[in-house]
């Protein structure tokens, strides 16, 4: 667990990309599994499947209580002027059932029309109407993250094995200071990372006797001390990546990921912004 102001979280939280693309029933039940297992974080982004995935979290909804999840609602596409911000607030509330969002968080700076430090400023006018309380950055640029570190109480950021960005940028370690938590979204690169079969992973997970997913999963959360974002429909993958800290690994094995570097990934030139002729933050993972 880790705690944001007072709110004990999972460390391992639930992301919902494609959430609603299979039967509902089925998609209600592993979100059911994830919470009666420890998980009582969720993401949820306006813009996934059009809005289809709010239906699905507001069914699974219905079946907890409301303050034993932690629900990080995103500021994302559509946002093109300071009154839109409110308008996707609200639209969380209506959709999901509910009178208050644990985390509003902005998804990019790059997706929303609203120049950032309006945005800003709006976001800390609008958390007076206790409409959400806490509030979190996205895909930041270190020169944006610089001016929003005092007052962000969570950030979400892209990381795993392949790209390892935000640790090169000094945001993880900033996070870690300031006591911010950070949860790495594609920490996994959707199964990619595995699929690849890194000599090194590989390596582990024989000598560890366990899946590849788990020594990634068990490098972040125990070494690198941060939380991630996972989402499967698959309940024995989850059981999986549940238990990926229940094991131990040494420092060697530790330090032979930390020095791994993905030699594709670091050579694509990156963007915080829309600059032509390179990968915005957020879809960096997806590439390759």
């Amino acid at each position: 667990m880790r705690t944001l102001s007072g709110h004990n979280i999972s460390n391992i939280g639930i992301g919902t990309w494609t959430l609603s693309r299979a039967p509902l029933e089925i998609e209600v039940s592993t979100l059911l599994y994830y919470y009666y297992h420890g998980v009582n974080f969720i993401n949820v982004v306006l813009a996934y499947d059009s809005g289809k995935t709010l239906k699905v979290v507001a069914e699974f909804l219905k079946h907890i209580h409301r303050k034993n999840i932690f629900i990080n609602a995103f500021i994302t596409f559509g946002c093109e002027t300071v009154d839109d911000i409110e308008k996707q607030i609200d639209t969380y509330l209506k959709e999901l059932n509910i009178s208050y969002i644990d985390c509003l968080t902005l998804h990019s700076p790059a997706v929303i029309g609203v120049p950032f430090e309006e945005y800003v400023k709006k976001v800390n006018e609008l958390r007076k109407t206790n409409k959400f309380y806490h509030i979190g950055y996205s895909n930041l640029s270190p020169e944006q993250f610089e001016k929003v570190k005092n007052n962000a109480q969570y950030y979400e950021g892209l990381y795993n094995l392949d790209c390892k960005i935000n640790e090169d940028n000094g945001i993880m370690a900033k996070c870690h200071k300031l006591n911010i938590p950070f949860y790495a979204y594609q920490p996994l690169r959707r199964n990619r990372i595995a699929l690849a079969n890194h000599k090194e992973v590989v390596l582990l997970a024989k000598k560890h006797k366990k899946t590849q997913n788990q020594i990634l999963l068990n490098w972040m959360l125990k070494h690198k001390k941060i939380n991630v974002l996972i989402k499967s429909t698959n309940t024995e993958h989850i059981a999986e990546n549940l238990k990926a800290s229940n094991f131990e690994m040494t420092l060697a094995d530790y330090k032979m990921l930390d020095k791994f570097r993905n030699e594709f990934f670091d050579s694509i030139p990156v963007t915080f912004g829309n600059e032509e002729g390179k990968v915005r933050i957020d879809q960096l993972p997806n590439q390759g």
